[in-house]
């Protein structure tokens, strides 16, 4: 790193352009600076030197061996070859000569203002037009895009992508609460790099939105149908490609062969709710499902949809998901019930808790398996249909597996025979074909989150997609990698609809469209995106700063840091440069020749080592979505040169010590033996005081004391679920048996409720935010550092008086 003097006067370096020849041209408040064959000169756009056309503020390359500048007063020509200097100005609104920013784009240079919008300069002719208004008028940054967009940031109104020649707004990129987006709509500056934008905010800090291929796109059909940002809540697709699509806003028909769109609404038709909730073929029609609206049919080759049968039942009722078992019959879930539907007789049979010994009257979901067994996903369990016996069994689950299969959404069964239990906010339980062995898979394993939609087998080489509430994840021989908006889906959240069409492409319900996934042949590889940066590091509790001793310049750019022993407790802080979505990134991390293999980690972006012994490591660190980009950075741990001449003094003493011992080994002996006696007598008389005996000084206890608090207030030891009394010892550098006494004689809590009050704390303040709405109890615990939800309810009632549940009413909070 070189700093470069360009004057011995005060001035604002503004702006820096390198151009294709390989020029430094460097706008500044006391003219423009130009660098080339290593040497800076001065040039002045006005002869006087604190003249307003001297306070440039950023150049761009106008070709054929010139730039355009802005300035307090104006906009410059500078032909660099022949040194041709030409100023415009122009007299609309008053005169608008002070510009924040500017781009070309073919024979028009458009420039931006603080406050009065845009301008266009004409180069052939040399005159200036107003442009079409933009968004509130405070442009801070123009990118031009190809030959006619322009990509405009501005001051409290985002990003807006216009049609250059027409002034046209094409699309916006905004924040909003709730939604993916921007970080902040106050964008200072923008940089357009293929087919990732960055944008720098104001408070909003850095938004970086890379992809890394089309592996995933959402469903449209030319002009005529686009399911982007429609709720897609079922689907079905048939051989010849016709598609039925339901969302939480009607029904849509879609035949390419026939060039065809129908839209089906409470509005438009006979459909009682626009809430659709299952799409199955049944015959030449389609069974449709919808939420408290009844059952329909839909037939395709004339449009018409009708009730699936003019009973009260069908023309009312929630019906969730259909089936059809071996005899050919099709079972239906409902919040009624189950029905059972024969196509050869016409007939059906309704079960409920009442007639049958179905335990559960609202019904979430059906599958039949390869046995022909029928099982339900049920408000309070899950139930199976004995067919010999005519009854339903919901003993099916060992107790410790019940408590995870109360809501159960969605059931699979995979090539293996395996089944796959998907509940709503446990994970997934896993059973093999014979019923005797459970797994119950959640966060803690690998899943991005513990409500799944569904699960589906890879046709192409046999791994399983789960979706859930927190985007895609593949599992593949145990490995598993998490997919988000960086490769293509338009939102997180995943409906339970899910199918396999022929050509293997692979279709999902999403909270902003269709997704479907094109399976990916071997030599295709995707895009990397870059790695995550390493934005801090700390030692023995004390963040570095470039230049000092241990981090000689920033830790994005360190490639070794060497620790001595007396300091060997580091912390990594690390992003992938994604502020603008929340929760996006989840971390994995290892230490080679320290730690055995990757560790995971969900709600953080920290990795903590407290005493690495002496020796040579690498701390490696990924996105789970990208393992293949990964950061690293070399540790030393190496003992001092004091520790080499302590070493030496010590065996001189040993020495000295050996060498009398001889002359004094029966007085020691006898006082050892006296010393033995007396001990054993006092330990007769001990107190029942456990650390009597054992008080530590006053200035001890005190320093113990200010060091707990900054563990506790500042580093916030306590989020880490697997936090232990001997950790915050090593920290704050005492034996454990200290800490416990500092803690139990003098603040009279032992460390488990020390610990736990500033969780409960934590979890007070983050469910007073605004976005903790989207968060369980559960969830919103383990961010605070619980580690089970049955040990975060008993400190919350030790501690408050009164259960969560209960606090969070009292303060109106509404979470999931």
């Amino acid at each position: 790193m070189e700093h470069i003097h360009l004057t011995d006067k005060p001035l604002v370096v503004k702006h820096v352009l390198a151009d294709k020849e390989g020029r430094l041209f460097v706008s500044s408040s006391r003219g423009l600076y130009l660098l080339s064959n290593g040497i800076f000169r001065q040039v002045l756009f006005d002869s006087n030197a604190l003249s307003l056309t001297n306070n440039v503020f950023k150049v761009i390359d106008g070709g054929e061996n010139s730039i355009w500048a802005i300035t307090n007063d104006g906009l410059v020509y500078y032909n660099v070859a022949t040194g041709k200097i030409e100023v415009y100005r122009n007299n609309l609104r008053g005169g608008i000569n002070g510009y924040s920013c500017l781009a070309m784009i073919g024979d028009f240079i458009y420039l931006g203002t603080a406050s009065r919008g845009l301008l266009r300069f004409d180069i052939r002719n040399k005159s200036f037009t107003l442009y079409p208004e933009v968004g509130n008028g405070c442009i801070n940054e123009l990118v031009p895009v190809a030959n006619d967009t322009l990509y405009i940031g501005t001051n409290g109104s985002g990003i807006k992508i216009v049609k250059a020649t027409t002034g046209k707004e094409l699309f916006s990129i905004e924040h909003s609460l709730g939604t993916d987006g921007i970080s902040s709509n106050a964008v200072y500056s923008l940089l357009k790099d293929k087919n990732t934008l960055y944008v720098g905010t104001y408070m909003g800090g850095f938004s970086y939105t890379p992809k890394r291929g089309n592996v995933f796109s959402v469903y449209s059909y030319s002009s005529l149908f686009d399911s982007y940002n429609m709720n897609v809540r079922a689907f079905y697709i048939d051989t010849s490609g016709r598609k039925v699509i339901g969302t939480r806003d009607g029904l849509c028909y879609i035949s390419e062969r026939e060039g065809l769109t129908r839209n089906y609404t409470s509005k438009s038709s006979i459909l009682r709710s626009n809430i659709i909730l299952f799409v199955k073929p049944l015959k030449e029609d389609y069974l449709i499902g919808t939420y408290g609206g009844g059952l329909y049919l839909l037939n395709p080759e004339t449009g018409k949809l009708s009730f699936f049968k003019q009973d009260d039942c069908f023309m009312e009722n929630s019906f969730t998901e259909c089936d059809q078992d071996k005899d050919g019959k099709f079972w239906i879930s409902a919040s009624n019930g189950v029905y059972m539907y024969d196509p050869s007789t016409d007939k059906y049979i309704v079960y409920d808790s009442r007639n049958s010994s179905l335990s559960s009257r609202s019904i979430f979901t059906v599958k039949v398996d390869s046995k022909d067994r029928i099982w339900f996903g049920g408000s309070e369990a899950v139930s199976l249909y004995d067919k010999a016996a005519g009854v339903f069994k919901s003993d099916i689950f060992p107790e410790h597996i019940l408590p995870y299969t109360k809501s159960i959404r969605h059931i699979y069964e995979d090539s293996d025979n395996n089944l796959w239990f998907c509940d709503d906010k446990e994970g997934v339980v896993k059973v093999n074909g014979d019923f005797t062995k459970f797994e119950h898979i959640t966060m803690d394993d690998f899943l991005p989150d513990n409500s799944v939609g569904s699960i589906v087998e890879d046709p192409q080489n046999k791994g399983l997609w789960f979706a859930t509430q927190r985007g895609l994840m593949y599992l593949k021989d145990g490995h598993h990698k998490s997919f988000s908006l960086y490769d293509g889906i338009p939102g997180y959240i995943f409906n339970s609809p899910v199918q396999v069409t022929e050509n293997g492409t692979i279709w999902w319900g999403n909270e902003r469209g269709l997704v479907r996934y094109m399976p990916q042949s071997d030599s295709k590889q995707l895009e990397t995106s870059l790695p995550p940066a390493i934005t801090s590091i700390s030692v023995s509790g004390k963040t570095l700063c470039a230049g000092d001793e241990l981090m000689p310049f920033s830790s994005t750019f360190l490639e070794k840091i060497t620790l001595p022993v007396s300091d060997n407790n580091i912390t990594f802080t690390f992003s992938a440069l994604n502020y603008a979505i929340e929760n996006t990134n989840m971390y994995e991390y290892c230490m080679d020749g320290y730690d055995e293999g990757w560790k995971t980690l969900v709600i953080s972006n920290q990795a903590t080592y407290t005493n690495l012994p002496v020796g040579d490591y690498v701390f490696k660190v990924r996105v789970i979505s990208d393992p293949d980009a990964i950061k690293s950075m070399k540790v030393e741990v190496v003992r001092g040169a004091s520790f080499i001449i302590w070493i030496f003094i010590l065996c001189i003493i040993a020495c000295v010590i050996l060498f009398f011992c001889y002359y004094s080994l029966l007085d020691k002996y006898r006082k050892i033996k006296s010393g033995l006696q007396v001990q054993k007598e006092s330990v007769e008389e001990l107190p029942k005081e456990k650390y009597q005996k054992s008080r530590i000084e006053e200035e001890e206890v005190l320093r113990i004391e200010e060091k707990l608090v900054i563990c506790m207030e500042r580093e916030k030891m306590y989020l880490n679920p697997d936090l232990k009394l001997q950790d915050v010892a090593n920290f704050i550098g005492c034996s454990a048996v200290d800490l416990s006494q500092v803690l139990n004689l003098y603040k009279h809590i032992n460390f488990t409720d020390y610990i736990n009050q500033y969780r409960v704390e934590e979890f007070i303040l983050r469910v007073q935010d605004k976005s903790a709405a989207r968060f369980t109890l559960a969830s919103l615990s383990e961010q605070c550092g619980f580690s089970s939800r049955t040990s975060f309810f008993r400190s919350f009632k030790k501690l408050k008086g009164k259960s969560p549940a209960e606090y969070i009413k009292e303060k109106g909070t509404l979470l999931e």
